[in-house]
């Protein structure tokens, strides 16, 4: 399995007080290995509605660590239905509006509604909730933040909107969902080679901000949705693998969630994602 050396440089821009930053920590999605926080002054905020580790940089920063990307495969048990969930521990936030996600939107329940039916089986629910983002939604006008179900009803958004779209509509149905926030590792070969050889370092110019879905199974289990991904491959704009059920190997994630309310030095602060530095 590939190794990736990571160096990102975080500097204290003039006038900024600290800056906000999600750590990634060990998932299905990769390994993470000597992660080390270099800074004199720095705090780590345990977020727990989604279970982040946040750290608050309060000087010239550098965060070294190795990752280790995995493949992450899942499947639907054909045999779940809406009431499979009903001895499930659902985390309540999971199926909790937000600024971003909102299942109670009369036009995201008409949506839903008219998409399934009167259909209960989980698998074909999730499938074709997917398929209808893949048909409804155009990838366009992408931004550093994140785009909430509301602009996504507009039809183009990025992968952030066809996630928090996708959720909404899943939440419609009391299925419990996550929004999972990251990067892609850009794909060099030179520099993949050189990296083998310790010669150099990936750093934030060697990643692409990308966010996805995961969903809860009735067993406790997650099974990963990257519909934004699946529509470019399919109108020949990527080569990237990835879709229903299926992370390839070269994501890094650093959050789940969105809507976030964090509490720094007594003073409360409305985060909407948790990707890139935040400088405050």
């Amino acid at each position: 399995m590939f190794l990736y050396q990571f160096k990102l440089n975080l500097p204290l821009f003039y006038k900024k007080q600290f800056i906000i930053f999600s750590l990634p920590q060990p998932s299905p999605y990769h390994q993470i290995l000597d992660l080390k926080i270099n800074s004199k002054n720095f705090q780590i905020i345990d977020e727990k509605n989604w279970d982040n580790k946040v750290v608050v940089l309060k000087d010239k920063s550098k965060i070294t660590f190795t990752a280790r990307p995995l493949l992450f495969k899942s499947s639907i048990n054909p045999n779940f239905s809406l009431s499979s969930y009903q001895k499930t521990k659902i985390p309540k936030i999971f199926l909790t509006p937000n600024r971003f996600i909102n299942g109670n939107d009369p036009k995201i329940k008409s949506l839903a509604k008219k998409v399934l039916g009167q259909e209960t089986n989980l698998l074909k629910m999730v499938k074709k909730l997917y398929d209808f983002t893949l048909e409804y939604l155009t990838y366009g006008k992408p931004i550093d933040g994140l785009y909430p179900y509301s602009q996504a009803l507009k039809k183009i958004t990025d992968c952030g909107g066809f996630s928090t779209f996708l959720a909404s509509l899943l939440q419609s149905k009391n299925i419990p969902s996550r929004l999972v926030v990251g990067f892609l590792i850009k794909k060099n070969v030179i520099k993949d080679l050189l990296n083998t050889f310790h010669v150099l370092s990936y750093t934030f110019d060697d990643l692409f901000m990308h966010a996805w879905l995961e969903i809860l199974l009735p067993d406790g289990s997650f099974f990963p949705l990257d519909p934004s991904i699946e529509w470019k491959r399919k109108k020949g704009q990527t080569q990237r693998q990835g879709g229903f059920g299926f992370i390839p190997a070269d994501h890094l994630v650093t959050s789940y969630g969105c809507d976030f309310e964090l509490k720094i030095k007594g003073k409360n602060y409305k985060i909407d994602l948790l990707q890139k530095p935040i400088y405050q």
